[in-house]
């Protein structure tokens, strides 16, 4: 776990970690070899969930389209039997 302000980084246990926050420092964790602060986690949270809605809604009008879409090409079918 490390600890970073400016241009000063620590490494740290778990127990200093409420006291380097107190601080103001950022407090991250390594992943893969490269440091991973927990706000940038957040923050790439925040916007999928946004983003996330914005498929919801996109999903909702698509499922409406095709619900009206359907009921068309039903009207249409039965239309053409009507005039056999």
């Amino acid at each position: 776990m490390y600890a970073r302000k400016d241009n000063r980084q620590y490494k740290i246990t778990e127990d200093e970690k409420k006291k380097y926050i107190g601080l103001g420092y950022r407090i991250g964790t390594l992943v893969d070899g490269e440091i991973v602060f927990e706000d940038e986690v957040k923050e790439d949270v925040t916007e999928i969930k946004k983003e996330l809605e914005e498929v919801k809604k996109e999903r909702a009008t698509l499922k409406g389209q095709l619900t009206k879409a359907t009921k068309k090409i039903e009207e249409l079918e039965g239309s053409k039997e009507v005039d056999k």
